[in-house]
């Protein structure tokens, strides 16, 4: 397809310019104002009223084919200076000279690989996306019209046949497709779902996966296992473990909101096993214990704990179709109503905990738990810990990692997202006093120990009695 451009000229005249993909901006500059007797050095083109570089190639340009180039008179003639040219040989030395733009590419040649080039058989300069062939060629090419104007140039010189040129390495071959088997139950699919019956997508099932998932399943699940489709009312949610703190500065423990029943028949799982041991150590039901002497256990799980069953998979279909819905289609907050939905939220935590669980450790890995009330004020935590510490007239300040972030004393545990429950961690303003070495709490507290599953079993304890009163009242 031929491409050219149209050359709007100060006097209002058009003019058709034929291009080449090589073709520089300053060539076809330079051919309108050799047809209408313009100086090329006093003007230059511009695109939507905007200036191009002259050095450009038109295939680099960036212009779409057939558009239209103003030429206008320039505040001050063009300066031809000198440029930087480096050639790269074959064996990958280099060498570097100052030319002037009409130079040739010939006189280039000569003057920085004279000696090479006269072994070769057929020279080829190599710039950009340009090939230069042979001497003859080479001479009448100038570095002005390969856009060359200023700076600094880089050029490579091989010695190939013109035929070579023609053939590309590393080419990508694209692979066969392969015919798809007739049976579409012969392998499993992963793709994604888009029948109306499941609603938002997922992975496809086949009878296959849904005959070995069978296999694997335990001999419990055997009614469950009879039915090869999902009913898409009922959402199985896995056990949640007994205790578990999460991470961040609002840990959550996930049985906070169970009922009152539920954690009485957690308390009383082993009938055979006794209570451990809780050491009250102060008020808001304080207990201290260590990380360095809790011991847990680690077990193996059998091969057969990672096989995958059929409620496993529905779970798997349940988050994907959850994930695919996502918040794509949210409506954009401002400001106002974005704040909104954060005191909606804090509202709703105020009514459902009716008390949280702050646990303060210590850089000696000790830690303080007690209980506070979500709308009490930070300063009430630190009035709390300074009751167990060695030095209380020592300022100190509680924040949470990572990152790190001092919590303000003057916001309450609602507002510093600490609901239901929280790890914050302990520090002096001296530095020299947060060495683990340093004793943090009194010696008396120390001896007063309880285990980390104590202090679990001390919060549970007090949330079942605090929802029992609450039900009989």
């Amino acid at each position: 397809m031929e491409k050219r451009v149209t050359i709007l000229l100060p006097n209002g005249r058009r003019q058709n310019v034929s291009v080449t993909a090589n073709m520089t901006l300053l060539e076809i500059l330079e051919t309108v104002c050799s047809k209408h007797g313009y100086d090329s050095e006093e003007h230059c083109l511009k695109f939507h009223n905007k200036d191009v570089s002259l050095t450009q190639q038109f295939r680099f340009s960036g212009l779409p084919n057939n558009c239209v180039l103003e030429m206008e008179p320039t505040e001050k003639r063009r300066t031809v200076s000198n440029v930087v040219v480096c050639i790269q040989l074959s064996d990958g030395s280099r060498e570097q000279g100052e030319f002037a733009p009409n130079d040739t590419v010939w006189q280039v040649v000569q003057k920085l690989c004279g000696s090479q080039v006269k072994t070769f058989d057929s020279p080829i300069i190599i710039y950009m996306r340009s090939e230069v062939i042979g001497q003859k060629n080479m001479e009448q090419t100038t570095l002005k019209s390969l856009g060359i104007l200023e700076g600094r140039a880089m050029m490579r010189l091989v010695d190939k046949k013109p035929e070579e040129l023609k053939t590309q390495a590393n080419v990508y071959k694209p692979p066969e497709v392969q015919p798809k088997p007739k049976d579409d139950d012969a392998q499993p699919s992963t793709s994604r779902s888009t029948t109306s019956g499941t609603g938002g997508g997922g992975f496809a099932l086949t009878s296959n996966m849904i005959k070995s998932l069978k296999r694997t399943a335990p001999e419990g699940n055997s009614d469950a296992q009879n039915d090869e489709e999902m009913p898409p009312e009922k959402d199985e949610q896995p056990e949640a473990p007994k205790y578990d703190w999460g991470s961040g500065s609002g840990y959550s423990l996930n049985n906070a909101e169970a009922k009152p029943m539920q954690m009485e028949n957690d308390a009383d799982d082993s009938p055979g096993r006794a209570p451990p041991v809780v050491n009250v150590i102060g008020p808001r039901q304080a207990v201290l214990f260590s990380l360095d002497a809790t011991h847990k256990q680690t077990d193996e799980l059998p091969d057969s704990f990672f096989d995958l069953t059929v409620n496993d998979l529905k779970m798997v279909l349940r988050d994907l179709k959850r994930t695919s819905a996502g918040d794509d289609d949210a409506p954009l907050l401002t400001a106002k109503l974005r704040e909104l939905e954060r005191q909606k939220a804090m509202l709703a935590k105020l009514n459902q905990y009716k008390d949280c669980v702050l646990r303060i450790q210590f850089p000696d890995r000790f830690v303080l738990q007690g209980i506070f009330k979500p709308h009490e004020t930070m300063a009430k935590v630190e009035d709390f810990v300074r009751e167990f510490l060695v030095n209380p007239s020592e300022k100190f300040n509680i924040f949470t990692i990572p990152p790190k972030k001092v919590l303000p004393s003057s916001e309450t545990l609602l507002e510093l997202n600490c609901v239901p429950n929280a790890v914050v961690h302990f520090g002096f303003l001296k530095d020299s006093l947060n060495s683990e070495n340093n004793r943090f709490v009194l010696e008396k507290f120390v001896d007063q120990l309880t285990s980390e599953e104590g202090a679990h079993y001390a919060v549970q304890k007090y949330r079942c009695t605090r929802a029992t009163v609450s039900a009989s009242s």
